[in-house]
C-alpha cells in the first residue's frame, strides 16, 4: 500500500477536488485525508472499495500496482482503435468496452468508447434515441472529472451531433435546445489552438509548421462548410449546388497548385464523387463521367501516396502530410458509392465509359 495516499492525492488533484469533499463522501475527517495522502497512515481497507468508486478507478489503479503494464494494455487498446475504428466498428465497439470497464478512470479510452457508441448506434432511425442515458451519463462523467480540456471538447463536439441527430429523427424541441446549448458553450475558430499557435513567438520552424497547420485545417473547414451548406437542405437547385462545388474545388486547386490535397484529401474525393452524381441527376452525363473519372483518379493517389508526403505548394511549401490510416482505402470506398450508394441507372453503370472508370479502382 505505499503509494496509496500519493495516488489519492493524485486523483484528488486532477478532479480539483478538496480534502473535505472526499472527507464528507467517506464519512471521515479531512485531518484523516491528509494524513493518508502525506504516508502517515492508510485508508482502512473497508474504505478501499468505496474510494476506488468515488474516483472511478479500478481497485489495482489506486494501489498503483503495475502501473507499466497498465499503460501497455491502455496503448494496445488504443492502438486497435486507430487501427481499425473504420473497418469493423461492431468489434472495437466492443473493445472499447471492455477498455472503460478496466480502466474506468481513463478518459482517453472513455471518449473513443463514445465516438463509437455513437457511430454505431446512432443513426437516422427510432433506434438513435436507445442510448440516450448510456451517452449522457459517459458525458456528465467527463464534464465532472476529466480536466484534459481536449478530450471535454471532443465529448461536447460528439454529444452536440449526437443530439442533432435525434432532433431529426423524433422531432423533440429537447434536443434542439441541448445541441444548442452545447454549441454555445464551444470555442469560436479566433480562438481555436491552430489559430493561436500562429500568434505566438515560436522558433522559426515551429511558426511555419503553425501556420501551415492552421492554413490546412481552415481549408478543410471552408471545404466542410461549403459541403454542409449545399446538402443539409432543399432549399438549392442541383444547378446552384454543382456550381457551388465546383467553386470551391476551384479554390483548393488554387491553394494546393502541386496537386496534394493534404488535410482536405478524402473531402476532395468526396466532393468529386458528388458531383459526378449530381451532374447525372441533372441529365449531364459527359460532366457527369468527367468527375467521376477525377474521383476515381484522385482515389487511387491518394492511396499510392506514401504515408508522408511534402507539400509543394506555395503557402504549404516543406509542411509534411501524415495520412491518417482508416481501414478501407479510398478506392475501396469511392467504388463502394459509384456501384451501391449513387442512384445511377443500369443503363449507366454498364456502359463502357463507367466500367472503364471503375477499372481505376482496381
Amino acid at each position: 500500500m505505499i503509494n496509496i495516499g500519493e495516488n489519492i492525492k493524485r486523483l484528488r488533484l486532477d478532479r480539483k477536488l478538496t480534502q473535505e469533499t472526499l472527507a464528507e463522501f467517506l464519512g471521515v475527517t479531512f485531518q484523516s485525508v491528509s494524513r493518508w495522502e502525506r504516508g502517515e497512515s492508510y485508508p482502512d481497507i473497508t474504505l478501499l472499495p468505496a474510494i476506488a468508486s468515488f474516483f472511478d478507478v479500478s481497485f489495482d489503479e489506486l494501489m498503483g500496482r503495475d502501473d507499466i503494464e497498465k499503460q501497455k494494455r491502455i496503448k494496445k487498446y488504443i492502438d486497435e482503435y486507430n487501427d481499425l475504428r473504420m473497418k469493423n466498428t461492431p468489434y472495437v465497439l466492443e473493445q472499447m468496452s471492455r477498455a472503460v470497464k478496466e480502466f474506468p478512470g481513463e478518459y482517453d479510452l472513455l471518449v473513443r468508447y463514445l465516438e463509437l457508441l455513437i457511430s454505431e448506434k446512432s443513426s437516422a432511425d427510432a433506434d438513435s434515441e436507445s442510448i440516450v442515458e448510456e451517452v449522457e451519463a459517459i458525458y456528465g462523467k467527463i464534464l465532472s472529472y476529466c480536466t484534459d480540456d481536449q478530450i471535454r471538447i471532443q465529448a461536447k463536439r460528439l454529444v452536440c451531433m449526437y443530439y442533432n441527430t435525434l432532433g431529426y429523427v423524433t422531432g423533440n424541441k429537447k434536443y434542439v435546445e441541448k445541441k444548442m446549448k452545447i454549441a454555445d458553450e464551444m470555442p469560436n475558430m479566433i480562438n481555436s489552438k491552430e489559430y493561436l499557435m500562429t500568434v505566438m513567438n515560436l522558433p522559426k520552424g515551429d511558426h511555419f509548421d503553425a501556420c501551415r497547420n492552421a492554413l490546412g485545417s481552415e481549408m478543410l473547414i471552408f471545404l466542410g462548410t461549403v459541403n454542409n451548406l449545399i446538402n443539409y437542405n432543399n432549399e438549392f437547385t442541383v444547378e446552384y449546388r454543382i456550381k457551388a462545388a465546383e467553386k470551391a474545388l476551384r479554390i483548393l486547386d488554387e491553394f494546393y497548385d502541386d496537386g496534394n490535397y493534404g488535410y482536405c484529401y478524402r473531402s476532395v474525393i468526396y466532393m468529386l464523387g458528388d458531383l459526378g452524381r449530381l451532374c447525372f441527376e441533372n441529365g449531364e452525363k459527359e460532366k457527369a463521367l468527367f468527375y467521376l473519372e477525377k474521383c476515381a483518379a484522385e482515389s487511387k493517389k491518394h492511396d499510392e501516396m506514401p504515408q508522408e508526403s511534402e507539400h509543394g505548394a506555395l503557402l504549404m511549401e516543406g509542411y509534411v502530410y501524415k495520412k491518417t490510416k482508416y481501414g478501407k482505402t479510398m478506392c475501396e470506398r469511392m467504388k463502394g458509392r459509384f456501384l451501391n450508394e449513387y442512384s445511377f441507372t443500369e443503363e449507366f453503370i454498364n456502359s463502357g465509359e463507367f466500367e472503364n472508370i471503375i477499372k481505376i479502382f482496381q
